[in-house]
């Protein structure tokens, strides 16, 4: 159990190991939650599954490799080991790029979910009211701090695991055409293959965010096991959305739909219950609050260290610029790129693109500036040896 300094002034203060649970259910909220609500109309044909499963693959390789270098004892802490691994310029730059991606990131999830909620729940409010109490929500928790943020993951999951259940009816009979999902060995190659494959592997980005926390986060005995689980539970996910929305829809209808996942919430009925999409829907705010808050926190921190300020003790003073920044780039991209169908589809295809490029040269580029810093420092070693 991590132990929470009420003392503390630092927003990113962690006082111990998170937990293996809190790992796990992290990796699943950040991967899940964009896949969940922009399901790509680009997966129409069954036979897609194998690209899933290929996609899949090559990500348990990524958080292999991500829980190898987070296990590393000697891997930099801090700003000053950060410096000593990548130089102050490319430091600087390096941070100057994660705050453009994450507050991007950040304000696609939230004008994402605050559009089905305003087309699907409430089509007559103005939706940036509902970007306001997210936003200010998302605040709330991050001044809290890292450590009660990492916790609130528990919450995330759990406040939207169960979701899935209301699902499963629709890969039974009377709901299901199994015919749907043949032929599994395509007749011809799918169209555009790599843009699919890259859309895919878009959603399982996230974890690289992980590599950040501080050492003291980091239980090196199960951290590995913790990510790999998390990792498995957004495959099984991704497979079940997949057979569910083939099963129900069919190709044919599945080409002409937009968010397939979130529109089979109305077709959902119980005998004890109608129109549950309005509590499916609200449920993934607390996933969408911590995907953002945890961000948030990390635009913070690369304001501080963009500045250099990162060994000084700082608390809150960084979370407010970061924050207006935030609001900024909402209010920007929802007045001049959220306006149109156009507009909304290449700002989210560049959220994928660029989920999809960090989360696949990230723990490469790590691995290989740790290299040639342990090559630096033999050869210094080396050249300083007594003859």
């Amino acid at each position: 159990m991590m132990k929470h300094n009420v003392h503390s002034a630092d927003l990113f203060d962690i006082s111990g190991p998170v937990e293996p649970l809190s790992w796990t259910f992290m990796v699943n909220r950040i991967q899940t939650l964009s896949y969940i609500l922009f399901f790509p109309s680009t997966f129409i044909e069954p036979s897609m599954i194998w690209i899933i499963l290929l996609a899949a693959a090559c990500s348990h390789l990524n958080i292999w490799l991500l829980a190898n270098w987070l296990r590393r004892m000697d891997r930099p802490d801090g700003y000053f080991g950060t410096v000593r691994l990548l130089g102050k310029t490319v430091l600087w730059l390096f941070s100057l790029f994660g705050l453009s991606l994450a507050l991007v990131k950040c304000a696609v999830l939230l004008l994402g979910y605050v559009d089905i909620v305003n087309n699907i729940l409430f089509p007559s409010l103005d939706p940036k009211l509902f970007v306001a109490l997210l936003l200010f929500a998302c605040l709330y928790l991050a001044r809290l701090g890292m450590e009660k943020t990492l916790r609130f993951g528990v919450i995330s999951f759990i406040g939207t695991v169960w979701v899935v259940l209301f699902y499963v009816p629709y890969i039974f009979p009377a709901n299901a055409d199994y015919y749907h999902l043949l032929p599994l060995i395509p007749e011809r190659m799918p169209p555009h293959p790599w843009h699919t494959f890259l859309t895919l592997w878009a959603a399982f980005a996230g974890p690289e965010y992980l590599l950040m926390l501080p050492k003291q986060a980091v239980d090196e005995r199960r951290i590995q096991s913790s990510l790999l689980i998390g990792n498995a539970f957004s495959i099984v996910e991704y497979v079940f959305f997949f057979v569910v929305c083939h099963l129900f829809y069919g190709s044919q209808y599945l080409r002409r739909l937009d968010l397939p996942v979130v529109q089979l919430v109305r077709y959902i009925h119980l005998p004890f219950a109608e129109r549950l999409e309005i509590i499916i829907i609200p449920a993934y705010a607390f996933s969408v609050v911590y995907v953002v808050t945890f961000l948030l926190l990390y635009a913070a921190a690369a304001l501080r260290m963009m500045t250099g300020a990162s060994d000084v003790p700082s608390g809150r003073k960084w979370l407010g610029p970061a924050f207006v920044m935030l609001c900024l780039t909402t209010m920007a991209i929802q007045y001049w790129g959220w306006a149109n169908e156009m507009g909304k589809n290449r700002w989210i295809e560049w959220h994928n693109w660029s989920d999809a490029c960090t989360y696949a040269a990230l723990p490469v580029l790590l691995m290989i500036a740790a290299l040639l810093t342990k090559k630096r420092g033999t050869r210094h070693a080396t050249n300083h040896s007594p003859d």
